[in-house]
């Protein structure tokens, strides 16, 4: 036979076999789509996202795209954790844990949540979004009963789990947000439709989890409380933040399942929850939050200096020949600011969410107390100060100059609170509480202002803030401008040390010394 036809008629039996063999594969797996190419190119597939049922495309996009996502199914996990894990979140919703937020999306308009939530986490931590701080029922310590000590064991599993992957980032959860989930027909406002790539209606719209500490990893469990119907089809869809031409992909949950977004994953990528059409689902996320501001310990930190330093700024008012030089306007400006976060941030936004919340909050009921005090002192603090710098005018000598700078500073804070408590008192009475929030949950005023009147400013500063302009104008001839749009955004600016503290007052000297020059030349 010629060489050549030997050849050929041997690639072609050699083509017959690995055809046959490529075919007896694909037919032993299930999820292996017949007519995928040797490419795999996931393009391949015409739908705008990508789901289990385009077989290998799915499997390799995923592995491809979106690396740092983990998917265990339940039958991968321990059993006794599921359980475990089951049965204490269905015990907080039995304790009525779970309740709806109203959430200020854009930071313009009030909306009340699809889902339920409540926050459960290590003692004195909160988490923010969406312009609700939430306030963590403690699983340790006082006040932690033995069902959220559980779920604080849960966390440590989840903790142990997360560790096993490689490349897992930070895990040490300090937190968890829980969600109680209702399905598509139980709802009595319909879910939104997923707009984007037609997915479906969806219960928690795209996002990327906030306030989390940078390349930590987030742990999510899942499952289906015990209710007569037990049909399970919600879903998790995933997209990438950067790219338009990487598919998004929707991936089948099972009741007990847990998923993982490791490391940075949760920074480059966002998700969505697919709506289930019959059963209630039960989520626990847990988190690495930020804890730089958002701790008790941080706030409590802050109004205990912010006393202090407020208290010495009074008292040399009393005890100086001349008052003014004891007067230091970045100290003033610091303790104010504090003043109006704690009132603000932190007693304000706890009594958002009703007397009930307060009654839940077992731990935190005492720490919000003690806030309540330490806003209170330095509320007189500030009084006692806008006192005598109205009264200033008819004690002073014939070489005192009048504090400008520690008036405007005054000033400009005043109207920061004034806009904020106007923007509060604006939220509580959002018609939205009545209508769907149950009444033990609808908002309390607080703080309170009716108690020592005399001793404190008014709530409504308005005509705190014209006496003082007044005053400048009259004295010195200042015109201190109204304006409406007031730097809100930050309470951070302090006094941290000894060598600043000294830097702020030599400045607030040479500014006073140059302002007594400029009277004298007037003068002459």
């Amino acid at each position: 036979m010629n060489p050549i036809k030997k050849r050929g008629k041997k690639r072609k039996q050699e083509g017959k076999i690995k055809k046959r063999s490529q075919q007896e594969l694909s037919s032993s797996d299930p999820t292996r789509d017949q007519n995928v190419p040797s490419s795999l190119d996931s393009t391949a597939s015409s739908s705008s996202y990508l789901t289990p049922q385009d077989g290998v495309y799915f499997q390799k996009h995923l592995q491809d795209h979106y690396k740092g996502f983990v998917h265990l199914t339940v039958d991968r996990l321990q059993h006794d954790f599921h359980q475990h894990a089951k049965n204490a979140l269905e015990r907080l919703r039995d304790a009525q844990y779970y309740q709806y937020d109203i959430v200020m999306a854009g930071g313009k308009h009030s909306s009340r949540t699809f889902v339920k939530r409540t926050l459960v986490g290590n003692p004195g931590i909160t988490y923010k979004y969406l312009g609700l701080r939430l306030f963590a029922h403690a699983w340790s310590g006082p006040g932690a009963t033995s069902l959220l000590k559980s779920i604080g064991d849960m966390n440590e599993s989840m903790i142990k789990m997360t560790e096993k992957f490689p490349d897992n980032g930070r895990c040490d959860y300090n937190l968890t947000l829980i969600n109680y989930m209702e399905p598509k027909i139980h709802t009595k406002v319909g879910f939104k439709d997923e707009a984007d790539y037609n997915m479906g209606k969806v219960s928690v719209s795209w996002h990327a989890d906030s306030s989390l500490e940078s390349g930590s990893s987030i742990g999510v469990y899942h499952c289906l409380p015990t209710q007569r119907n037990t049909k399970w089809d919600w879903k998790i869809a995933l997209r990438n933040n950067d790219s338009t031409t990487i598919k998004p992909v929707v991936v089948n949950t099972k009741d007990g399942d847990a998923y993982f977004l490791l490391k940075n994953f949760n920074e480059t990528h966002q998700h969505c929850v697919l709506a289930g059409s019959q059963t209630n689902r039960i989520s626990s996320t847990h988190r690495v939050a930020v804890t730089l501001e958002d701790t008790y310990d941080y706030i409590l930190k802050r109004v205990k200096i912010a006393r202090k330093r407020f208290r010495l700024q009074t008292e040399a008012i009393q005890s100086l020949q001349s008052p003014v030089s004891g007067l230091d306007a970045k100290v003033i400006r610091y303790c104010c600011r504090v003043l109006t976060e704690v009132e603000t941030e932190w007693i304000a936004q706890y009594w958002l969410q009703g007397a009930q919340h307060d009654k839940m909050h077992l731990w935190w009921q005492r720490p919000m107390k003690t806030l309540e005090a330490y806003w209170c002192a330095l509320e007189v603090y500030t009084c006692r100060l806008y006192n005598y710098l109205c009264s200033y005018e008819s004690i002073r000598t014939i070489n005192d100059t009048i504090p400008i700078d520690v008036i405007k500073v005054l000033i400009i804070e005043l109207k920061i609170r004034q806009s904020f408590r106007e923007q509060w008192d604006e939220r509580r009475a959002d018609k939205i509480y009545p209508r769907r929030i149950s009444l033990n949950y609808r908002p309390e005023a607080r703080p309170t202002f009716e108690d020592d009147k005399n001793e404190r400013l008014p709530k409504d500063l308005t005509s705190s803030i014209q006496e003082l302009s007044i005053l400048l104008e009259m004295d010195c001839g200042v015109n201190v401008k109204t304006t409406n749009k007031i730097n809100t955004s930050s309470f951070t600016e302090e006094v941290t040390d000894t060598a600043t503290t000294n830097k702020c007052k030599k400045q607030s000297k040479e500014e006073h010394t140059s302002n007594v020059k400029k009277q004298k030349k007037k003068k002459r």
